[in-house]
């Protein structure tokens, strides 16, 4: 299960250090245009007790895959939201839905559960960041109330371990163990109706809506999280042994590499020390709680930036 939360307490300096602990894969930092780490630290750092406001703001949070499935997901985050006075909900989504699947149900869940003149800020995990972006570029009624995205750790390449289960890639680089592992999951992602979801995140699935994506030019604001990490923290998709024996020396977050994590697109966050699994249900020191109202502040920020409406 988790990690115990009496761990040293996550901070978020130190992205650097990937290239000690992963001397093989490329540097990461180039590939970040515009970088918004500095103001991630500081907001960190002396997190405001009252936020800036864009009148009737909705925070409105996109689980990634499996999200629904896994106890307490966002529910810290939610909490946390709330008591500083912002409202915030959570898309339903199917969890093994795929992304086309889900970005409609996303167009229908908000349209229906917020106000005609809400301004909607996105905060999305993983695929889900891809579910929310894809609902934008189908709904113009979405786009058009939309006024800012937050993402962290969401893919524009393939998940190398869904790769190997369910496509049979990198078998030369498995264990006589790991390919039992591969075939076993394979098996249980097909009885639980998962395998169209978990194939979306797979390379030759995902790069057509990354190409629609980043096309799509009519996106609000985006601010976006990459991360390493060297150590698993729980349970949850901490695949780190087989993403060594894929790509040996290559920075990775336990279930993609770093480099799929970096958007061109908007503004972006570099962290050190955060796994995939954390965001959602924090563990090993990393207060998601409060990770969450940074990234809600910095999208606050450029919501206000773009409308042009604020008050105190």
């Amino acid at each position: 299960m988790l990690t115990s939360s009496s761990a040293t307490p996550w901070h978020p300096l130190g992205f650097s250090d990937y290239r000690r602990l992963f001397p093989d894969g490329p540097r990461l930092e180039p590939l970040a245009l515009v970088d918004a780490t500095a103001e991630f630290v500081v907001t960190w750092d002396d997190l405001p007790t009252a936020f800036p406001s864009i009148p009737d703001a909705c925070f409105v949070f996109v689980r990634g895959l499996f999200g629904s499935w896994i106890p307490r997901h966002f529910a810290r985050p939610v909490r946390a939201l709330t008591r500083m006075g912002l409202r915030a909900i959570i898309a339903k989504t199917d969890a093994v839905g795929t992304i086309e699947e889900n970005s409609r149900a996303i167009e229908r869940d908000v349209l229906r559960r917020t106000r005609p003149d809400d301004s909607l800020v996105f905060l999305c995990h993983s695929k889900g960041g891809l579910d929310a972006l894809a609902a934008l570029l189908n709904s113009t009624k979405l786009r058009t109330r939309t006024a800012a995205v937050a993402l962290c750790q969401v893919p524009r390449g393939g998940c190398p371990v869904l790769e190997a289960a369910l496509l049979g890639e990198y078998v030369n680089s498995a264990s006589r163990g790991e390919k039992m592992k591969e075939r076993l999951a394979a098996l249980v992602l097909d009885a639980c109706g998962a395998r169209l979801g978990c194939l979306d995140v797979t390379g030759r699935y995902i790069e057509g809506w990354v190409r629609r994506i980043d096309a799509g030019d009519a996106l609000p604001p985006i601010v976006s999280v990459a991360s390493w990490s060297s150590d698993p923290t729980s349970w949850l998709e901490s695949q780190h042994e087989r993403m060594t024996s894929i790509r040996a020396g290559w920075a990775h977050d336990g279930l993609f590499f770093s480099e799929h994590l970096v958007w061109p697109t908007g503004e972006q966050v570099l962290l050190p020390r955060l796994d995939h699994s954390q965001p959602g249900v924090g563990g090993r020191g990393f207060d998601h709680g409060r990770f969450w109202l940074v990234m809600a502040h910095l999208a606050l920020r450029r919501a206000i930036t773009r409308t042009g409406r604020a008050h105190a």
